[in-house]
């Protein structure tokens, strides 16, 4: 498996997109395909937040994840965030999705970020708690109660040695 940007892979954003909307396309407003692939260009940057990267299986796209600014509006507009994790089903239960999670943590790192956040439905909450992330607050999102998590800090859980 390699995981590389999008920046790298530029014609997968029409297939994450896809993926966003099949998952998440019943949260709410600009959630169509077409506006989730205008907001996935501005993805395509060789440095900077907001990020993506791709996790490949035989130059094939089976998972992403986003690093970018305030997912939630109840936090600091410069807070950092994981989003957009998904693998698609025929490859979980792999380890990609940790590997998702380490490449975007060790970039945020890399970036200046102490602390990270995410938010998440309550099904993928073992996976965010295996990798030290911890439950901060419980908050509306559409029309779902969604648990942010937070890991503070990140320097703690990375080798700065590299």
């Amino acid at each position: 498996m390699d995981i590389i940007r999008l920046i790298d892979k530029p014609e997968a954003i029409g297939q994450v997109a896809t993926w966003y909307h099949e998952e998440w396309g019943h949260l709410g407003v600009n959630r169509t395909q077409a506006e989730l692939t205008h907001t996935l260009s501005q993805y395509l940057q060789l440095s900077g937040i907001p990020q993506l990267w791709l996790a490949l299986v035989d130059g094939l796209p089976v998972g992403a994840i986003q690093l970018r600014y305030q997912e939630h509006p109840e936090y600091p507009v410069d807070s950092v965030w994981l989003g957009g994790i998904y693998v698609i089903p025929a490859n979980r239960g792999q380890g990609i999705a940790k590997r998702l999670i380490a490449t975007a943590e060790h970039y945020a790192l890399a970036s200046g970020a102490d602390s990270l956040y995410l938010q998440t439905e309550a099904k993928n909450l073992a996976l965010y708690h295996s990798l030290n992330w911890r439950v901060i607050a419980t908050l509306p999102y559409s029309d779902l109660l969604v648990k942010v998590m937070r890991k503070s800090p990140i320097r703690e859980n990375h080798d700065t040695r590299d």
